[in-house]
Formats: structure tokens, C-alpha cells, sequence
């Protein structure tokens, strides 16, 4: 359960990722967190969500998650180098510019996915996520093109949403 009142904390290339996002995961705690929020904010795109570098809630339950650091795409059989760059951090680092957000802002779901459709598609992805190792799969490009499709088309973002408290 979230308190309505208190932002939904989101680390930012994860914003990205919440567009594509198709029910598949790190582990089942990691699915079971993604489905939880991304129904709060398709419910309730007037959402505040306070968008960070770093870990969020859904590092919290992915297996990847060592000591505050992504370790997703290590190299095996190597010891964790807790002071080389976190290349999901980078890519917190990219999409906060590219969106031309500041660190730790709290704003509302719908600007974040206005924002979204209005800057980032496929082709931009090659710059902002070229660390993920979720690229291979067409979720991401897919939808983000379908949504900067919508915008350019003057379509309505949120069109079957009725906003409610419930999920919360």
C-alpha cells in the first residue's frame, strides 16, 4: 500500500522503463513491485512521484541489488568493484538531462509521461539506455514510439483513466 500523500519514489531511467513495461522481471518480488505501481500511476496519473539517481523501491526487491549498486550486467566470476561507475546510475544521469528534470523533483505522473511523449523515442533510446541489458527486447521501443505517436497526433495520453485512490 502507498500513502496517496507521499510521492512514489522512482529512480529515473526506470521512468523509461515503466512505458515498456510487460509483466516480466529480475524476479517475481521485482514483477510484483512493478505491477503494483505502475497500476497506482495508470490509475492515478495526477500521481506525485519524486524522481532520484540511485535505488528506488523496485531495487529494493531485484536480485541485482548489492549494497546500493546494480550489478546486473557485471561480468561473472569478477569481484564487485564497489568504486567503478554504476552503469545504471549513468543512465539515471541521461534520462534526468535528456528530460530536463533535476534531481529528486516531485511532479506529477501525467508531466513525466507528457514529457516522455513529447522527447524520447526509439531512436533516442540508443543514447539513453544503451547500458540495458533489456534493449534486445522490443517492449521499450515499442511502446515509446506508440506514445511519441500519440502526441504528435494530439491524441489524449490517458484516455480510458478515470482517476481514483483505489490501488493505493
Amino acid at each position: 500500500m502507498f500513502d496517496p500523500d507521499t510521492p512514489i519514489i522512482i529512480r529515473a531511467h526506470t521512468l523509461l522503463c515503466l512505458q515498456g513495461y510487460q509483466g516480466e522481471g529480475y524476479s517475481p518480488e521485482f514483477v510484483t513491485e512493478m505491477n503494483r505501481v505502475s497500476a497506482v500511476l495508470r490509475s492515478n496519473p495526477s500521481r506525485n512521484v519524486k524522481i532520484i539517481i540511485g535505488a528506488d523501491n523496485f531495487c529494493n526487491v531485484c536480485p541485482h541489488h548489492y549494497k546500493g549498486r546494480c550489478i546486473a550486467d557485471d561480468p561473472d566470476n569478477v569481484a564487485i568493484m564497489m568504486d567503478s561507475p554504476d552503469k545504471m546510475i549513468e543512465m539515471d544521469k541521461r534520462v534526468l538531462k535528456w528530460l530536463g528534470f533535476p534531481e529528486n523533483i516531485v511532479v506529477q505522473w501525467r508531466m513525466i509521461v507528457e514529457r516522455i511523449s513529447e522527447t524520447v523515442d526509439s531512436s533516442s533510446m540508443d543514447w539513453l539506455c544503451q547500458d540495458c541489458s533489456w534493449r534486445k527486447y522490443p517492449f521499450c521501443s515499442n511502446a515509446l514510439d506508440a506514445l511519441n505517436r500519440k502526441y504528435e497526433n494530439g491524441e489524449e495520453l490517458f484516455p480510458q483513466n478515470v482517476e481514483t485512490s483505489s490501488g493505493e
